[in-house]
């Protein structure tokens, strides 16, 4: 059981993570993502480094380590799901997991940066 000042580490560096991919963690993106648009990708990319929807559902353990990002059928890119699922077009998951420096295992310490490597991976939903 981690402590409530543990959990603010490991959220504080979940979203440098997003913020700041591939300087503050490892960035991964599937073949799907990868096919998307050059515009399609910077957007999706852009909502997720300033991602904020985080709630009970998809933050349960409040470390901000996994959300989505949603293309709409009007070609606008939101972090808010629509109500209606026929207005999204494409939806793009991201998850941030935690290992050990050297990859091999999962980390047995989030909350210390010297200790964990964070993976962010970045996905379509049909991809997970």
């Amino acid at each position: 059981m981690q402590t409530p000042e543990q959990t603010d580490a490991i959220r504080r560096l979940n979203d440098a993570a997003r913020a700041i991919p591939g300087v503050t963690s490892i960035a991964n993106v599937t073949m799907g993502f990868q096919a998307l648009p050059d515009p399609d990708r910077s957007a999706a990319l852009a909502l997720i480094a300033r991602f904020s929807k985080f709630d009970d559902n998809n933050d349960p353990y409040g470390e901000h380590d996994f959300g989505a990002v949603f293309r709409l059928a009007s070609g606008d890119w939101t972090q808010d799901r629509p109500e209606d699922d026929e207005a999204v077009a494409v939806t793009v998951f991201w998850k941030i997991d935690y290992y050990e420096p050297n990859l091999d295992f999962g980390s047995d310490a989030p909350w210390d940066a010297q200790r964990t490597k964070r993976v962010l991976t970045i996905m379509l939903s049909n991809e997970y």
